[in-house]
């Protein structure tokens, strides 16, 4: 027997291993305590928006809207992509509507728009959500129109998250819509709150993503605006991966993101991943 080739082979495992650690404490450090807490009135008569362009974008949010229904707050959901007649997509929607289930998403809206594949997005060449950026506005502008919240919740319109574009352009109408509509009697438009991180997390989860260096230089960009407010999401932390585990074909891209936690660790990843950040816009 070739005792020295298995000792060789069962270090390379062990090192393997090793390297597939999340290192928990680092993470902890990341996390800025000098940020402001978020302070926020809600009850029973507050209506809250998320608007995102895909199914999944969702979870980013999940402590702020649980934190918000805890109050009373009802919470609508527009997801401007991911079109039914399209046979990829009924995973999606499945999965879409597991989230708003677990949630507890009074009403979820799917406008059906299209969504590019990965190499049109790193290629900058993004049909209809350039071109067509009337047609979204008008389907996010209706929404707020009827439903009249007081609360939107999007991504951020510097880089739109890790950088994709329809992230990006989705979050830049709505905020748009706010600052035209704000003064509208007829509605009742408050604060938008856009998702975003403190420079070390940020680094940390997004350094390796194609998509945020080349959105950075594309939007000759810094990348995402400093939050003005943290949300420390410990009473919520098992919905957030509740709803995470909804979207079992996103798994791979969710766990580079650390945003699903491993069976034996969930202790460990709620403490590390214990707060949400937003840049607010009012």
């Amino acid at each position: 027997m070739n005792y020295k080739f298995y000792f060789l082979l069962l270090s390379l495992i062990l090192v393997s291993c090793n390297n597939n650690q999340v290192n928990y404490k680092k993470i902890a450090s990341f996390q800025d305590h000098s940020i402001k807490n978020l302070e926020i009135s809600a009850d029973k008569n507050t209506r809250v928006l998320l608007i995102f362009p895909h199914a999944d974008d969702e979870i980013t949010c999940v402590g702020l809207t649980s934190y918000l229904k805890s109050k009373g707050a009802k919470i609508h959901m527009l997801t401007l992509g991911h079109s039914s007649e399209t046979k990829i997509n009924e995973t999606r929607i499945e999965e879409l509507n597991c989230s708003a289930t677990k949630m507890g998403v009074e009403k979820l809206e799917i406008a059906g728009l299209i969504i590019n594949k990965w190499d049109d997005i790193m290629n900058d060449n993004i049909s209809f959500w350039y071109d067509k950026k009337d047609s979204i506005k008008a389907i996010i502008s209706d929404k707020i129109k009827r439903y009249k919240p007081q609360i939107l919740i999007t991504y951020d319109t510097e880089i739109g998250g890790y950088g994709h574009p329809e992230h990006r352009i989705s979050a830049q109408l709505t905020e748009e819509i706010f600052h035209e509509k704000k003064s509208d009697s007829t509605l009742y438009l408050e604060k938008i709150y856009q998702f975003s991180l403190p420079e070390k997390l940020e680094n940390f989860m997004l350094s390796n993503i194609p998509a945020y260096d080349y959105s950075k230089k594309l939007t000759n960009s810094e990348g995402l605006p400093n939050p003005d407010v943290a949300l420390n999401i410990a009473d919520y932390w098992k919905i957030k991966n509740d709803v995470a585990l909804c979207h079992e074909s996103q798994f791979k891209i969710l766990n580079k993101f650390h945003m699903i936690a491993k069976k034996g660790e969930l202790k460990n990843h709620s403490e590390a991943f214990s707060k949400e950040y937003y840049t607010v816009i009012e």
